[in-house]
Parts: structure tokens; sequence; C-alpha cells
């Protein structure tokens, strides 16, 4: 029997796996293993169904019940699908066992302590700066001989020096780690070990590795029949899990969770939240409008809970406009008059500068650099300084003013105190941080005007009005669209500029500077009210998303129209 399966694997026939071969024994206990996760799943099920009984939010139950009930299934498909043997139970173990294995480490690394040391390691390094050195000698020792190694593969002296810096920098590692220890993470590693939820935690850790491990395996790639296109993907998908992983836990998941806060009256300060539906969306969008004989006419002719928005005269007659949420639609009306102030002035002496900048002009590369400044300063930093220089009786903007007669002196103008002016001032600042990014951008889009189109308009007799306007415009829309659309979304998520410069009331004078972004944080951390600022949060990203796309179905019905042009 032997000689004929011998001369069978010589032929080149395959041969079926016995049962009793290590990988079978293997896969048997992958398939107990993954009934085990179900069982746990269940459990858990059931366990997060009580979570009132324990005092935990009824959102996390919620939650928690989700998170079992995909674990049961995926775990109870993995069984299924290993012990009958089919091409996806592969895929899903591995992704099965290798969430598991993120998890149950995560898990033991907090209950160690570890995140904790890790913040600390700033501290620890400045204690242990001596050994830190010591570690950098021994791996500098590896470097050069490694050098020296590659011109001399045979030498011995470079190969002792590679071992001894080795040998150093391990002794160096280990006494900086004890060394450099000031949250107590190594004295505390005995202590964590004799608890039962720390040596479960590591048990799973290293058994849902171990099973990672076996379905990795080209034995097991084979026995499940895995072919070259699945084993690529599953490659790729493995070096991409890092950021897949940290997009979905810390983008997708909060995004997601936010909108589900959204339709309950979510405070922070009450553990009881109350499912209110659209209720948050109808309060920030309601309005209400009166006619009224009086041309101050107030709250007295609205609907109840709503406050006075605006007083305006139209055909002859005189109209109250109320709103429920009046701060917020102050908040539209300024960015809408930002919006239309702040893109212009940010884009158009882009494109300009950067026709210039295009040039070959001498000392080009250094204006470059300097109009890219802005962009990449600190906002904080350039917000305090353009504070200083708005300022009424310090600010140079007004010692100008003054110095060229445009005001009188010592009449200075409160540029982010006055109504009138507190926007504008915002304005400027945003421009200025925005047009050298923008520039840069412009820039590059030059780089692809084929140069044949300068030399045939030269040749025409094209003046430099002209060229710019009959040619580098047209040739860099595509830019100017991208860079409309960029600078767009940050003037309509405008946040930081207001927070620091308008002091000592964000969002003033008299809500002059009140901004969505600005509203919903304000409703978040000062009012505590959760729900609602996730469903304002939510309204802007539909303004900005609605915007978005008309600017895309503008820009493809003009490409459209030019093409059959």
């Amino acid at each position: 029997m032997a000689a004929d399966a011998a001369d069978k694997a010589d032929a080149g026939v395959d041969l079926p796996d016995a049962p009793d071969t290590a990988l079978g024994r293997k896969l048997k206990l992958l398939s107990l293993w993954h009934l085990v996760g179900a069982a746990v799943s269940v459990m858990g099920i059931l366990l997060a169904r009580r979570s009132g009984d324990i005092e935990l939010p009824w959102m996390p139950r919620y939650a928690l019940q989700g998170f079992f009930s995909f674990a049961f299934v995926a775990h109870m498909a993995s069984a299924y699908g290993v012990g009958a043997r089919t091409r996806w139970a592969r895929p899903l173990s591995l992704a099965v066992n290798y969430l598991l294995t993120l998890v149950a480490a995560s898990a033991t690394l907090h209950l160690f302590n570890a995140f904790r040391a890790l913040g600390d390691f700033g501290e620890g390094l400045y204690k242990a700066f001596l050994p830190f050195v010591v570690i950098c000698v021994g791996l500098l020792w590896v470097l050069l001989s490694g050098q020296m190694l590659a011109h001399r593969p045979t030498a011995a002296g470079p190969l002792r020096l590679r071992q001894a810096g080795w040998g150093l920098a391990g002794v160096a590692s280990v006494w900086f780690v004890i060394k450099a220890d000031p949250s107590g993470f190594i004295s505390s590693i005995g202590e964590t070990l004799t608890r039962p939820l720390a040596l479960g935690a590591i048990a799973l850790t290293v058994c849902a590795a171990l099973a990672t491990r076996l379905m990795w395996s080209r034995a097991a790639a084979k026995h499940f029949g895995s072919t070259r296109q699945v084993d690529e993907a599953l490659s790729g998908l493995a070096f991409l899990s890092p950021n897949l992983l940290g997009f979905l836990i810390f983008f997708a998941f909060p995004l997601l969770f936010s909108l589900w806060v959204s339709f309950f009256d979510w405070d922070t300060t009450n553990t009881t939240r109350d499912f209110i539906g659209l209720e948050n969306y109808i309060r920030a969008l309601s309005l209400d409008f009166a006619n009224s004989a009086q041309s101050n006419a107030g709250t007295e002719v609205l609907k109840s809970d709503y406050q006075v928005l605006a007083n305006l005269d139209w055909f002859g007659q005189h109209w109250v406009i109320g709103a429920r949420d009046v701060e917020f639609w102050i908040s539209l009306k300024n960015i809408t008059v930002f919006l239309v102030l702040a893109v212009p002035l940010a884009v158009l002496p882009a494109l300009v500068l950067s026709s210039v900048l295009a040039s070959k002009l001498p000392g080009m590369k250094v204006f470059r650099t300097i109009y890219f400044v802005p962009s990449v300063a600190g906002v904080i930093g350039v917000s305090i300084v353009w504070g200083q220089m708005f300022d009424a009786t310090i600010g140079w903007i007004n010692y100008l003013l003054d110095l060229i007669g445009v005001s009188e002196a010592g009449q200075g103008q409160g540029w982010l105190t006055q109504p009138n002016t507190a926007l504008l001032s915002m304005v400027i600042v945003f421009a200025w941080m925005s047009f050298g990014f923008n520039t840069v951008l412009y820039l590059a889009g030059h780089q692809a005007i084929p140069k044949e189109l300068y030399e045939a308009a030269e040749i025409d007799g094209a003046n430099t009005w002209q060229v710019f306007r009959r040619i580098t415009v047209p040739q860099l829309r595509n830019t100017t669209f991208y860079v409309v659309i960029t600078t767009s979304i940050l003037a309509l998520q405008l946040f930081d500029i207001v927070w620091i410069l308008a002091r000592p009331i964000a969002g003033g004078p008299n809500f002059a500077t009140q901004t969505p972004v600005l509203t919903l944080y304000q409703e978040a951390f000062t009012n505590n009210r959760q729900g609602y600022a996730s469903a304002l949060a939510w309204v802007l990203f539909i303004i900005i998303f609605s915007f978005t796309s008309f600017q895309f179905r503008r820009q493809r019905s003009e490409a459209s129209a030019g093409g059959v042009s």
C-alpha cells in the first residue's frame, strides 16, 4: 500500500488527506474552538440583555448585543466551514481569529496598565536618559559593523563588533525598561498575573493567535483549496488592516454612533435617554412666519417656543420670522456670508499669484516658500498674532490706518469687538492662511499646461492678460474646481479661528461670528445636549454634502458641454 501511494505521488496524483494527520487534528480543535467562541458569545448576549441590572447605559447594552450576535454568527459559520472544508472557511476563520487576537491583546495590555505606562514614557525617558544613550551607541555599532561587513563579509572584527553592539543594546534596553518605569508597570506585573481575568485574557490572546497562525499556514491553504488570488487578497488585507481597523473604529463607528445619538434626548448629566425620533432635527430647522402691523414685533406674534430671528418688510407688509433655535440660524447666515467673502479671497489671489510664481523670473523659488509659510503655521499662533494686530489700542492695523490718514488719530477701530467688522476680520485671517496652500495647488496645475500653447500665443502677439484669460484660466479649470471645493468645505467648518479671536465670548459680539460648528460644540460641551449637537452636526454634513454634490454635477455638466462643443 505504501509503495502504491508513493507511485501515485510520484505520478502527480493528489491524495486525499488522511483523517488522522496532525493538520486534521488541529482543524478539529479549531472547529471546537469556534464552537466555544459561539457559546461564549451567547453568554455575552444574555449578559448584555441584563446590563440594566448592573447599571450600564442601555445604548451600550444594544451595542454589546449586536457585537456578541455578530460574533456568534461568525463563530458558528467558521465552525461549520472548517468541518465541511469549504473554500470560504479559511478567510472567515482568519478574520474572526485575527480580530479576536487584537481585541484580546488590547484587553490584556489594558489590564496590565501598559497604555498608561506608554503615556508616561516621556517622564521615563527623562529619568533613563543614560541607558537610552547606551542603546543608541549599541545600535550605532551594529550599523557601522553592517557597513563594514558589506565590504568584507568574512572579516572577524566587524562580526564581533556587530555582536557586541547587539549585546550592548539588549542590556541597555533592560536597564532602560527598569529605570524608565514611573507608573510602576513592571512592579505591578506580578500582582496582575494573580488576577483570573488577566490570565484569561492572556490565554485568549495566545489561543486566538495560534488559531490565526494555523489558518494562515501553507498547509491550511492547500487543505481548503485556496487559490493564488485569494492568498494575495488576504495578504493585501492583512497589510491594510491597521488603516482599515483605524478607519472603522475611530471614524466610521463614531460617525454612525452620532447619527444614532441624534434621535435621542441624550443628556450627559442623566443616565436615562429617551428616543424622540426626528425632534432634534425639527427643533433645529423649525421656522415660523407671522404678519404684524408693528415694526418691531416680538415673540407675542409667534408660536410658543419660538424666538424672533428677524423683522423684515416685504411687499408693503411687516413680517416677523421666528425660529426655535435662533443661534443655529444666525450661524447659518454668518457662515453663508463668510463663504461668499472668504472663498473668492482665498482662491482668486492664489490663481493670480501662481501665474506670477510660475514664471522664470529670478527669486521665484524664494517667494514660493514665503507665501507657503501661512499654510504650515499653527492656527493657534497665527490667530493670536492676528488678534494682536486687530487690537483697537495697540494693533498694527489701526496704526497703519492712522499713519496713512484713513482714520483719526486715537480713534482705533475695534475690529473684533464691533458686530459689523468682526466677521470680516475672520474672513481676512482665513483667506490669509488659505491662499498660500491654494497657490501651491495652482502651481502644480501650471506644470500640466502644455508649453506649446504659450509659445503659440507669443507668436500670435497675445498680451499678458489675453494669455492669462484665454489659456491659463481654462487650462486650470480642474484645479480651480478642486481648490474651490476644498476651500469651501474648510470655510463651512470654520471653528478654530473664531474660537481664538472671538473673545471673551466665542461667537461674539452679539453672535456676529457664530458658526455652525461652534454652535454644535457649545450644545455638546457647554449645554451637555449630545443628542441635539449630533443632529446639528448631521444637518451641517447634509449642507456640505449637498453643496459639494452640486459643484460636482455642475463641473461634470460643464465638462460634457465643452466636449460636445
